[in-house]
């Protein structure tokens, strides 16, 4: 029978850096954090020997003689002293873990120089084993160097990927924690070749310039906002047409941490859903700005991620800012004649149904025309009707595929929208709905009875899951009936709490029932249109703010380039 003992340090601390230290990009990001928190204006990263070899050097405050030993000590911070300072944590490394999990795991040197020191000292740590101080010639900062990581550790060393993949983590990490503070001036070598390096001048947009080019940095869509509870949401993001094949292109801060927080994530690419083609991903880089007791980032190991108090609420406006942001610059949908060429239905394969005009007309009021924000769906001109599903029109950018009803979708969408409260209002029901609940309905509705309350409904609980309809927003009033109604609303908040990075757009309560009411009431597949009707469609299409998608991520068009027609006839212009 095995006793019970307690661990050796050392060996408990190998073990314990496992939740810290995954492969070298974690140690440069610990080893990076420290030096921001350090007051460094300067940080270079070195990888050499095949990234057997990191070194991260700082111009920070440094570290004391006495002090440099109990720094690579497990638990041991100058960051907090009382459980409470976690409430207004504003570094970035706390946890007292970070430099005692990467020299358990590694053979580590750190040499320190505090300010006005006249020398600095060196440190040596052998796999959790500490040697000698000695002093040592060097500037102020400090300087850390990693050697042979996880060389007695061969599992976690099989663990690791080609060089050329663990550098590539590497440089991503660099890159975020560059973007993240464009105060600092940070650098990224390779051996004997620069990589990276920022201006350091606090101009975020700069920063961008310095790590991904000029070509991308011209097109970003710029974007800042504050709300009434003094969220700020502030960065770049760059339209839908550009985008890759990874995330590496995307960065999402709070108070100048990089974080990683799928459902934050999945808010903003669901904004550019409508125009992004499948497996290909945005690019974007923005700030959240938060009191630090609005989040808990304490809630990883590595704080990579973090605990927002108000996360629905954030989805909400994250979403909704990128989605303005990108109407103000928004394009047409382009065919994509390498992915998309097997959809295109063949002349012997699809019969056109096209319905020209002829049939009554329909008169568009001054009031309708309003504003135009969008004016290439005001120059469109309907050719017909398709399956009496699309629209056929044409236009400068070419021939424009538009989905009847997920356009007029959008046009009630923005419609209910503006009108706010106006469309949460109650209407009671003639005729009280009863409606039996599940047991798992019957929670939810124990959850959501203040934002149903809210939308507009009016419900009697009658006794066990039963309950008694008694009134529904007016968005609903052109129903031809509410059976039911209830329960759909009920499935949307219900959804949108489990999503777990499949987030609906429509996050937030109000706005679903402006979703559900917009699709309830906007016209259906199926359904011929005259003429006047397209027409009056498409004018509505260049009022509203973004007429890339309806309110449930589906694209609203595509437009197929005379150059693409041209080449698949054969021609040449």
């Amino acid at each position: 029978m095995a006793h019970i003992h307690r661990l050796d340090p050392v060996v408990a601390n190998q073990i314990a850096a496992g939740e810290v230290v995954e492969r070298p990009a974690s140690a440069v990001k610990e080893l990076v954090e420290n030096s921001l928190d350090a007051e460094a204006s300067r940080i270079i990263v070195q990888v050499g020997g095949e990234g057997r070899i990191l070194t991260v050097m700082d111009d920070g405050i440094g570290i004391l003689e006495d002090e440099l030993a109990l720094a690579v000590d497990r638990h041991t911070t100058s960051k907090i002293y009382r459980i409470e300072d976690l409430e207004s944590q504003m570094s970035l490394g706390f946890r007292g873990e970070a430099l005692a999990a990467i020299a358990s795991v590694s053979r580590f040197t750190i040499q320190s120089r505090p300010r006005g020191t006249p020398a600095g000292n060196l440190l040596e740590v052998d796999y959790g084993r500490l040697g000698a101080l000695r002093k040592v010639a060097m500037s102020e900062g400090t300087r850390v160097t990693v050697e042979d990581l996880f060389h007695q550790h061969p599992a976690r060393l099989k663990g690791l990927k080609t060089p050329a993949a663990e550098f590539g983590a590497i440089q991503h990490t660099v890159q975020q924690l560059a973007v993240a503070r464009p105060d600092v001036r940070m650098t990224l070598n390779r051996d004997d070749r620069r990589v990276l390096e920022t201006p350091g001048l606090g101009d975020a947009a700069g920063t961008l310039l310095a790590v991904f080019g000029r070509e991308l940095a011209a097109s970003l869509i710029g974007l800042d906002y504050v709300s009434e509870s003094g969220l700020r949401i502030h960065g770049y993001v760059a339209p839908a047409h550009v985008h890759r094949a990874n995330r590496f292109g995307e960065g999402l801060f709070v108070n100048g941490r990089w974080i990683n927080n799928w459902g934050l994530r999945a808010a903003v690419e669901e904004a550019f859903r409508p125009n992004l083609p499948d497996r290909r991903f945005p690019y974007f880089w923005l700030w959240l700005e938060m009191p630090p007791a609005d989040y808990d980032p304490n809630a990883h190991p590595t704080k990579a991620e973090v605990r927002l108090y108000q996360e629905n609420r954030i989805k909400a406006l994250l979403f909704r800012q990128v989605q303005e942001a990108l109407a103000r610059r928004s394009t047409p949908v382009s065919w994509d004649a390498e992915d998309r060429s097997a959809d295109i239905p063949r002349a012997q394969e699809a019969e056109l149904d096209l319905r020209w005009d002829g049939e009554e007309g329909v008169t568009i009021s001054e009031d309708e025309r309003g504003r135009v924000l969008h004016r290439q769906f005001q120059e469109l001109t309907p050719l017909g009707q398709w399956r009496a599903k699309y629209i056929l029109a044409q236009g400068v950018d070419g021939l424009y595929l538009i989905d009847q009803h997920a356009a007029h979708e959008r046009v009630y969408f923005e419609r209910f929208r503006r009108e706010g409260a106006h469309v949460t209002f109650s209407q009671p029901l003639l005729v009280p709905i009863p409606e039996s609940l599940s047991a798992g309905e019957w929670a939810a509705w124990q959850r959501h009875r203040s934002d149903l309350d809210r939308l507009g409904f009016e419900v009697e609980e009658l006794g066990g899951h039963t309950v008694a309809v008694r009134a529904v927003p007016t968005a609903f009033h052109d129903l031809d009936t509410h059976q039911g109604l209830f329960r759909v609303v009920l499935e949307m908040l219900s959804e949108d709490e489990s999503a777990q990075g499949r987030l609906h757009p429509v996050s937030w309560a109000e706005e679903a029932a402006y979703a559900m009411a917009a699709c309830k009431a906007a016209i259906k597949a199926n359904r011929p249109m005259s003429h006047d009707e397209m027409r009056w469609l498409l004018a509505q299409m260049s009022q509203v703010e973004d007429p890339r998608g309806c309110p449930h991520g589906r694209p609203t068009l595509i437009v197929l380039s005379l150059e693409e027609v041209d080449r698949r006839f054969g021609r040449r212009g």
